[in-house]
């Protein structure tokens, strides 16, 4: 069982910490996000309303994204989807222009942008994006919190429940143990044994999540196969990097030594 509750409390911060880096490499791949993106009308000059735009002071550069390109992109991050863009004659999307602004700009300066925008002719639509991005950033944010914060109340708990196998094993060999020390063992050789015991129990345990783990993204991975879903394919993109699914086994077996020795000091305190 303490096998058991240290794979258990491995593997569920674990799933979480899988879908914060998913949702990290959507933030890193995407880089700097733009603040304003400007939709244009199919006829409107879109280099002489980038530089209407330029004009502003709170600005630091500006993309033209035309037809072609945002086909292109949409293809990239959407494989699965691409399909079914193939066989169409014109690129279904409007040119935009994103819109970055300098890092001294204020919070507002975006949607004041694009209020602005909107009554320009040429454009189509303004829109804010400083809001969204903030918001998913706090959200990945919040969610590797929440995978910290669980991984650590449910590693505490299975070092206590490693304790308590520990305490038991001392009560089930209290005669050896003490035909041990009558026979001059040091306190280390008694000890030993449980301390390696309790380090396998917690090798096995992490071990055990990550095989769990693996075993789970495998199962998504092949339901997105069969039945592809742009959003889940961002949150289930890609496993954990191995430095990060190897700490798996070895936070397992730092919990379980310390579950003995924490034990062991409570039994030899008595």
């Amino acid at each position: 069982m303490a096998i058991a509750l240290i794979a258990l409390s491995l593997y569920v911060p674990g799933l979480l910490a899988l879908l914060s880096r998913n949702l990290s490499r959507v933030v890193t791949s995407a880089g700097e996000s733009p603040a304003v993106v400007v939709t244009l009308e199919a006829a409107a000059d879109a280099r002489v309303i980038a530089n209407r735009v330029a004009t502003d002071g709170r600005v630091a550069r500006i993309v033209i994204v035309g037809s072609d390109a945002a086909l292109e992109r949409f293809r990239r991050t959407y494989p699965d989807l691409a399909a079914a863009l193939a066989n169409l004659k014109e690129a279904p999307f409007p040119p935009t222009l994103e819109v970055f602004l300098r890092k001294q700009a204020p919070a507002r300066a975006g949607a004041e942008i694009a209020a602005a925008a909107r009554l320009w002719p040429g454009v189509e639509a303004a829109d804010s994006e400083e809001g969204f991005d903030r918001r998913f950033r706090d959200a990945v944010r919040l969610l590797r919190a929440a995978a910290l914060f669980l991984g650590v109340v449910l590693t505490l708990a299975a070092i206590l429940s490693v304790g308590s196998a520990i305490r038991l094993a001392l009560d089930l060999h209290s005669d050896e143990i003490e035909i041990m020390r009558l026979m001059g063992a040091t306190e280390t050789a008694v000890r030993a044994p449980f301390w390696l015991y309790a380090s396998a129990e917690g090798l096995i345990g992490g071990g055990l999540a990550l095989l769990m783990l693996w075993g789970t993204w495998q199962l998504g991975d092949q339901f997105l196969a069969r039945h592809p879903h742009p959003v889940m394919a961002l949150l289930w993109a890609r496993f954990l990097d191995w430095p990060l699914a190897l700490l798996f086994p070895v936070v397992g077996l730092i919990a379980g030594f310390l579950g003995s020795l924490l034990s062991l000091g409570k039994k030899s305190g008595k």
